[in-house]
């Protein structure tokens, strides 16, 4: 199975921890190192070197890191750091830039938002994956396909194509009508097969936007409430898919 399952299973674990669990900041030392641990990790992604890369992976992982293919990125740039269990694990939001070899796809150049696992181990800092995030993707578990007529292992199941993923996501509408003292609501409907998670982008003057729930599990829904304040203007604001990077403009009018 080629290993862009690999950062499919990143980047939909990128939003499954509990924010209670994780302690956002961390003494500057901690964070100093966990960072050049992973830009060397990544870098090493980015030239080929992977045989450098495994010097730098858990060992309860080595064996998944040594199976298939190994991602090639083509750039890389770490977000926000999470840590846990008092410093000791940590989960970074890091974004990758590469060619996506899968049907429909073509290879085209994409940011691949996903989360990066590491724990402290005798001083140093480890990439991990725990057995339970390796089958995950942002539609939900990886299943295998149908047996290929060459013995290989079969391909998962997935969407053929980026139009075929993101209508997988819809809104219920694409514009919404507000004044002062009167909302305005939209519905964003999981169509996938795992959670997703969604954030507004944009800015509009005297508007303010936002969702009841942040994650949405497969089937369910969330509504994002527009509302006006006096002096608004009109303009687009747009629900961001994190895991897909899928990007859904909403019209704001004014009545």
């Amino acid at each position: 199975m080629y290993r862009i399952v690999l950062f499919a299973s990143l980047a939909a674990a990128a939003f499954a921890q509990d924010p209670a669990d994780l302690f956002n900041r961390a003494p500057a030392d901690v964070e100093q190192a966990l960072r050049a641990r992973i830009t060397e990790f990544y870098r090493y992604h980015v030239t080929g070197e992977h045989r450098k890369a495994e010097a730098l992976v858990a060992d309860d992982t080595k064996d998944y890191f040594y199976d298939g293919n190994k991602p090639h990125y083509i750039s890389f740039e770490i977000g926000k750091i999470d840590y846990s269990d008092g410093y000791t694990k940590a989960k970074a939001l890091v974004v990758v830039k590469m060619a996506v070899m899968l049907p429909g796809f073509n290879g085209k150049v994409m940011d691949i938002p996903s989360a990066s696992y590491w724990k402290l181990i005798d001083g140093k800092w480890y990439w991990y994956l725990d057995a339970a995030m390796r089958n995950a993707s942002p539609m939900g578990e990886m299943k295998p396909g149908p047996p290929r007529a060459d013995g290989a292992p079969p391909m998962p199941v997935i969407a053929a194509s980026t139009e075929e993923l993101f209508a997988q996501v819809k809104a219920d509408k694409a514009e919404v009508e507000v004044k002062a003292g009167s909302p305005d609501q939209i519905a964003i409907t999981n169509g996938m097969i795992g959670p997703i998670s969604l954030a507004v982008q944009g800015k509009i003057e005297g508007i303010e936007a936002a969702f009841d729930r942040a994650e949405i599990k497969p089937g369910e829904k969330a509504t994002l409430t527009v509302k006006a304040a006096d002096g608004a203007k009109a303009g687009v604001l747009t629900v961001l898919v994190q895991q897909t990077g899928q990007k859904i403009p909403i019209q704001v009018l004014l009545k």
